[in-house]
C-alpha cells in the first residue's frame, strides 16, 4: 500500500482502502444473504466501477428484482466505459482486498470464495456515521451483492457487464 503522504489527496480520500473495503464487505454480505454462501474472488473487483460511477450508481433498480439483462438492455450507458473504470481501480480493490485480509473483514475460502466476518448491523453501523455519498455507495454496494447473487452465475453477471475473469 502508498503511504498516506505520496497519495494525492483526492485519492487518500475517495479511493482510501477502508472505505473501499467497506464497499466489498457490504457486497459480499449482500451476496451471502441470496446465495448462502461466499462470493466469488472475480466478482469483487466489479462492485467499486458500478457503486463509484454516480450516473450507473443512480440508475440502479430499487430491487433485485429486476433483470440485470433487461436493466443493463435499457440503461446501456453503464456498460459504457465498464471495463476501463475496472481497470483503473483494480489497483484499489486489490489494496481494500488486502486491508480486508488483514484486519479479518474478508475471509478466503476454498474453491476461490470469499466470505466477511462482519454481518449486516456492522456495516449498518459504519454506515450511519457517513453521509453523503458515501453512505450511499455503501447502501448500494450491498444491493450489488444481492443482485449478482440473484441474476445468475459469475461467467453470466460477468457477460451480462461485458467482463471476463
Amino acid at each position: 500500500m502508498k503511504t498516506w503522504t505520496t497519495r494525492p489527496k483526492e485519492e487518500a480520500h475517495l479511493l482510501n482502502p477502508a472505505f473501499c473495503c467497506t464497499m466489498l464487505t457490504a457486497a459480499i454480505d449482500g451476496y451471502s444473504s441470496v446465495k448462502k454462501r461466499g462470493m466469488t474472488f472475480p466478482l469483487l473487483f466489479m462492485i467499486s466501477p458500478i457503486t463509484l460511477h454516480k450516473p450507473t450508481r443512480d440508475t440502479l433498480p430499487p430491487s433485485i428484482r429486476t433483470s440485470m439483462a433487461a436493466w443493463l438492455q435499457e440503461n446501456a450507458s453503464a456498460r459504457v466505459l465498464f471495463y476501463e473504470r475496472l481497470v483503473s481501480l483494480k489497483p484499489y480493490t486489490r489494496e481494500a482486498i488486502q486491508f480486508g485480509m488483514l484486519y479479518n473483514w474478508i475471509v478466503p475460502r476454498s474453491g476461490g470464495l470469499v466470505e466477511t466476518t462482519l454481518n449486516e448491523s456492522n456495516i449498518n453501523k459504519t454506515k450511519q456515521k457517513l453521509i453523503g455519498e458515501a453512505r450511499e455507495c455503501i447502501m448500494r454496494a450491498r444491493f450489488i451483492g444481492r443482485w449478482f447473487a440473484a441474476a445468475g452465475d459469475d461467467y453470466t453477471v460477468m457477460a451480462f457487464w461485458g467482463v471476463r475473469p
